[in-house]
């Protein structure tokens, strides 16, 4: 194994469609989305029926538990859906500040430089771990926070596995 491989420079901007996918990513993979699914989807439907057996007990009539189950989940989808539009929205908007960026990664970890002269560099020790979608490299931070990186940055199929065998080398593959 070559300890001394050449860093890999990847130039990308962000898209929505980044966005969305690793918010599926989140909700399908990381623990923290799958609580928000498990609270949208089985707590807040569940909880009104709770309430009106409790209230009702057994004289409740099984097609009105059956509907307000029914509006439990609609409204349960339809707070999931906005809450993760809303994330999504405010995701972009701090991705696309700047239309291009590039991302160095290197046996000592990655450093993201932006247009404006500005560089943050995390050490391979920050991320817990890595993930990799359809199209894109998802990092995921010690605190939790989540980066990403589009595979379509990659100029040829050589530079994504030169890319993954940094990841595979110094993080944790998750899911």
């Amino acid at each position: 194994m070559d300890m001394t491989e050449r860093a890999a420079e990847l130039y990308y901007d962000t898209t929505r469609r980044d966005v969305w996918e690793l918010l599926r990513w989140r909700a399908l993979k990381a623990p923290g989305g799958r609580r928000q699914l498990l609270l949208w989807l089985v707590v807040l439907p569940l909880a009104p029926l709770v309430l009106i057996t409790a209230q009702h007990g057994l004289a409740v009539d099984p097609a009105a538990l059956a509907s307000t189950l029914g509006v439990g989940m609609a409204l349960g989808t339809l707070c999931l859906w906005l809450e993760l539009w809303r994330t999504a929205r405010r995701m972009y908007r701090w991705a696309a500040e700047y239309p291009e960026y590039k991302m160095v990664v290197t046996e000592l970890g990655m450093q993201n430089h932006r247009p404006d002269g500005t560089a943050v560099a995390y050490g391979w020790d920050k991320y817990t771990g890595w993930a990799e979608t359809r199209g894109l490299f998802v990092f995921v931070f010690r605190n939790g926070d989540l980066g990403w990186v589009p595979k379509r940055c990659a100029l040829t199929p050589e530079d994504l596995d030169r890319i993954r065998s940094f990841f595979d080398r110094n993080l944790t593959r998750l899911g």
